[in-house]
């Protein structure tokens, strides 16, 4: 069951709005609130009205979309700070894809009027919404490229090299199970779990009850084929 909880979390402590002025944030402050999900809640649903925005404060969401022959994609792994739902800036009226919690997860949410009209009126929050659908463009981009010019084994690496950079410091472990990570990276769940055995048997990774450990990030990088 959804939980509501006013504002008694800290805006400032909210990545999104970190830095901003005390105009800014005495501007928004009374049109959020946060809501406590549970592990495998849906936030919404196809088809859903887009009457909110959300923001990640605790926890993990994942966005999917579904196919009419069940097939499934995962766009995207949501962390602490990432925004989402934010379509209703385009005019959109019904959700096209599922918003889930992957595990216990607090989040931070504005009405979609209220969103716009700030986003109108309120130029720090235009810019640090700009930055993130900047930030995510080239990360669509970049898994774009790998879809088309890197191997199974190169794409798992790179989605797993993304989801550990943006782990919070000092964790090594992922929360996520080998279908998540086919669906992040647009494959079957067979040839996913014959790559991840293959990098535990190299050593760069430890996999066992739905969580893997990142053993060795350099080879993790190497395998990726990425050049950072």
């Amino acid at each position: 069951m959804k939980k509501s909880i006013r504002l008694s979390l800290s805006l400032r402590q909210e990545p999104f709005f970190r830095g901003m002025s005390e105009a800014t944030l005495g501007g928004v402050k009374d049109y959020l609130y946060h809501r406590e999900y549970e592990p495998r809640q849906i936030v919404y649903f196809p088809d859903d009205s887009c009457d909110h925005v959300y923001w990640v404060r605790e926890g993990r969401v994942k966005i999917t979309r579904v196919h009419g022959d069940g097939r499934e994609l995962t766009f995207r792994h949501l962390l602490p700070g990432d925004i989402f739902g934010e379509e209703c800036l385009v005019g959109r009226g019904k959700r096209n894809a599922y918003a889930e919690a992957m595990e216990a997860s607090i989040l931070c949410l504005m009405r979609a009027d209220d969103f716009r009209r700030v986003a109108r009126d309120q130029g720090e929050i235009s810019l640090a919404l700009a930055r993130c659908l900047c930030r995510r463009a080239v990360e669509v981009e970049n898994v774009l490229a790998e879809t088309v010019f890197k191997s199974v084994r190169n794409r798992v690496a790179a989605g797993l090299l993304r989801l550990y950079r943006r782990a919070p410091r000092n964790e090594d472990t992922l929360r996520i199970t080998h279908q998540e990570i086919a669906s992040l990276i647009g494959s079957t769940r067979e040839t996913t779990t014959a790559v991840l055995h293959g990098l535990r048997e190299e050593g760069i990774v430890e996999v066992a009850n739905r969580r893997l450990r990142v053993l060795d990030p350099v080879a993790l990088e190497h395998a990726a084929g990425s050049s950072r």
